[in-house]
């Protein structure tokens, strides 16, 4: 679940970023196009966010059975 919610507040965090800083933030001028891809990468790295609440969820549901 950890993961689940760093990854969303990381997005978010993208999204506002890029929304203060406009097109900018695409370009060579800022270093916030790192920022951007470093997000996008590891929102995928080691499984997506629906595969991490589907394994939480098989974990709260199975422990309930």
């Amino acid at each position: 679940m950890a993961k689940v919610m760093a990854d969303r507040a990381a997005a978010r965090a993208a999204r506002v970023a890029l929304q203060c800083h406009g097109a900018i933030g695409y370009t060579w001028e800022h270093d916030l196009h790192l920022w951007l891809k470093r997000v996008w990468v590891l929102e995928r790295a080691w499984g997506t966010t629906a595969q991490h609440r589907a394994r939480v969820a098989d974990a709260v549901v199975g422990a309930a059975r």
